[in-house]
């Protein structure tokens, strides 16, 4: 069983249910408790990427969701203090097998208007804004921490720079080392991230053939021809088979030569743009 760690909203709701899942399953989703955690405290920054072509479902609404449109990508970087909670509960069914009960700081990058054929990525962030190949803000969050004191170290809103961006990851080293290793006066630990079985969720997430016409309508819109784009499905794990499927189906292309026309391009970007 693979595991894998995802960054969750920490707000429940009446229940004690995660807030941004509540829709998700039938079941509700609920955080293992807090009782069940270790008594090891572990401080660490953690970074992660999600946008609509690439992460699930599970990933998209645990964070509190993605602005609906194909060109967003959101970075969350997490320095925290934190106890990991494992599950008891033996059911497959229950895909939440831990929870990471933490404190400390949050910050939430959103890139918007990325060009096609711009990776971003966390390095890249300020310089590709700069440039104009993308739009970026910024939320940095205190997430447990009622101590004025913190605070302090935390900055007001800023348009994201070259230089502030540096400035507000040093942030987190600066609120780990003021919180130390001991539980300072004025914190409380919120569930932060969870932990669940990869496999159960490939089982619930019908993500995959959205990817797969995600990434069609992405390289329609560069003209990219069926056999140029072969590796590159691949190299992410996605089918080519189905990319072909989907120019032909969409497109009317089942030609692996044949270069997308410009009518091609102007629906594929509509549709990525909408």
């Amino acid at each position: 069983m693979a595991l894998i760690n995802i960054p969750v909203n920490p707000s429940l709701n009446e229940k004690g249910e995660f807030a941004t899942l509540d829709n998700f399953l039938s079941t509700p989703l609920k955080p293992v408790p807090f009782k069940n955690a270790d008594k090891g405290r572990n401080e660490f920054g953690q970074e992660y990427k999600f946008n609509l072509s690439t992460s699930s479902k599970l990933e998209i609404a645990a964070i509190g969701g993605i602005e609906n449109n194909h060109n967003t990508t959101v970075f969350i970087h997490d320095s925290i203090i934190y106890r990991l909670a494992r599950s008891k509960d033996t059911d497959p069914k229950n895909i939440i097998k831990g929870t990471w009960w933490g404190y400390g700081l949050r910050i939430k990058i959103m890139v918007k208007n990325t060009q096609f054929g711009v990776d971003i990525n966390w390095g890249a962030v300020s310089a590709a804004t700069q440039l104009g190949y993308a739009d970026a803000e910024f939320e940095i969050a205190g997430i447990g921490i009622t101590n004025s004191d913190i605070f302090k170290l935390l900055p007001s809103p800023t348009d994201l720079n070259l230089d502030s961006y540096g400035e507000v990851l040093e942030i987190g080293n600066s609120i780990r080392n003021y919180l130390g290793s001991a539980d300072p006066t004025g914190v409380e630990y919120k569930p932060l991230r969870i932990e669940v079985d990869e496999s159960s969720i490939l089982a619930i997430d019908p993500i995959e053939n959205d990817r797969h016409l995600i990434f069609t309508y992405q390289k329609v819109n560069q003209r990219k021809r069926i056999r140029d784009i072969r590796k590159e499905a691949i190299d992410k794990g996605l089918n080519p088979d189905l990319i072909k499927t989907y120019y032909n189906e969409v497109f009317q292309i089942s030609d692996d030569d044949k270069k997308p026309s410009t009518s091609d391009r102007r629906e594929a970007k509509a549709w990525l743009d909408r």
